[in-house]
């Protein structure tokens, strides 16, 4: 690892340069004392000159009261909702286990809060239509409401959608998205494995891949061909329906033109290390960055003379989650150049590339630095869509969110697992 990665991940993650904070800042209440928040919002805020982590409300008091004195927060709430009724809050980051989301997304919605919402943003897509098409979201001067898929909104991210949506070039044919968490990294008692708390693989790691291949393809998987799970192998006594937890989960869709994609999506990977027999690391914990590949149909660019060129773009982008630690976006086209059917001519052209900033001359192009994290990107555009300002563009509007719950139910259905169960706050 390079300089540049180490301080990327110095600035970005562990003390961004500290901002002269404005008087009109966005004041954030954070609901929950999560693990996620210091990386997700905490350390992104300091970078940012109109965010300030005003207050923080946990179930247990002192859980809280310690979490403020980590993080330099300064006001303590007993309840979530003495949270909510703070006036001098003006926004809500919820990364409460996901059978939470949605009551107190609505709840933070009805005290007037502007929301930004951990995915996956419900427990099921009951609950993302009954929250993303709330009334309260349609009524003048609404609140925002953000489900948090950071990685759309760096640059390397939408660098790579316009590889492979380039009109020059074929439409997509086929996708594989792969995510791994490495065995070991989730404890046996975490909440990631409770399907009364909306747990399994699908529903938390997963809906990043399903958010790709609905990126990648510009349209909702048609049919759910086939989806396969791993199971809890030992799950800890007592709890609740641990048949329906998914660890891993693999699936292959379809779309209405043809176009089809698979993932994989684990949170226990072990094996597969390269150069090594598969029998001696079957058991160690799996290392690799998260990729997604495309390869996109052939295309005729010329044909003349008798003489027909075509070209077959592949695209793999490396690390999309934590792009500003390290990424890749590998472009090759392959051409061909034929007379009837004898091929005259072959070549790929191959090139390289790395967007840690908006391009030189980008409209947006501004205040970014290549160490910003997705999450700096993704707090700048909530902070540009609660000022009224036009932005970057990149967004994740509700009927977005709601989709993306559909086909994560679906993928349970298709799998034969139940899906998550909707809360018990009244719809």
């Amino acid at each position: 690892m390079g300089f540049g990665a180490l301080y990327r991940i110095y600035a970005g993650f562990v003390s961004p340069p500290p901002v002269k904070k404005r008087d009109d800042a966005i004041r954030f209440g954070l609901l929950g004392a999560s693990s996620i928040a210091p990386i997700a919002l905490i350390a992104p805020a300091k970078a940012h000159s109109e965010v300030i982590i005003a207050a923080v409300a946990a179930r247990d008091r002192t859980r809280a009261e310690a979490y403020a004195k980590k993080h330099n927060i300064p006001i303590v709430h007993s309840t979530y909702e003495d949270l909510l009724q703070d006036p001098s809050i003006d926004a809500i980051y919820i990364a409460l286990p996901n059978n939470l989301h949605y009551e107190w997304a609505l709840r933070s919605l009805r005290a007037g809060k502007h929301v930004l919402l951990e995915k996956p943003s419900c427990s099921n897509a009951e609950e993302a239509r009954a929250l993303f098409t709330h009334p309260l979201l349609k009524a003048p001067n609404a609140p925002i409401l953000l489900e948090a898929f950071h990685y759309r909104f760096h640059p390397v991210w939408q660098t790579f959608l316009a590889r492979i949506h380039d009109p020059a070039m074929g439409r997509v044919k086929n996708a594989f998205v792969q995510q791994y968490l490495p065995k070991g990294a989730i404890p046996d008692n975490d909440i990631r494995w409770r399907f009364d708390l909306a747990g399994g693989a699908m529903i938390d790691f997963g809906t990043y891949t399903m958010s790709c291949l609905r990126q990648i393809f510009r349209q909702e998987p048609s049919e759910v061909l086939e989806a396969k799970y791993r199971g809890l192998m030992s799950p800890p006594a007592g709890l609740v329906e641990a048949d329906q937890v998914d660890q891993a989960m693999t699936a292959r869709y379809r779309t209405a033109d043809g176009a089809t994609g698979s993932l994989v999506a684990d949170l226990s990977a072990s094996g597969g290390w390269p150069l090594l027999p598969s029998s001696w690391t079957k058991n160690l914990p799996r290392l690799g960055w998260p990729k997604c590949e495309v390869a996109l149909e052939e295309r005729v660019v010329e044909d003349s003379e008798g003489q027909t060129h075509t070209v077959q773009r592949n695209v793999v982008i490396w690390n999309h989650l934590l792009p500003s630690i390290y990424h890749r976006v590998d472009v090759e086209d392959a051409h061909v150049i034929r007379r009837g059917e004898q091929v005259v001519k072959t070549w790929k052209e191959s090139k390289r590339e790395k967007a840690y900033k908006w391009p030189v001359g980008d409209a947006r192009a501004g205040i970014e630095q290549e160490w910003w994290t997705s999450y700096l990107y993704q707090l700048h555009e909530f902070v540009n869509k609660v000022k009224g300002r036009e932005g970057s563009g990149v967004w994740v509007d509700g009927e977005d969110s709601i989709k993306q719950m559909e086909a994560v139910d679906e993928t349970y259905r298709k799998a034969g697992l139940k899906v998550r169960p909707r809360t018990a706050f009244e719809l």
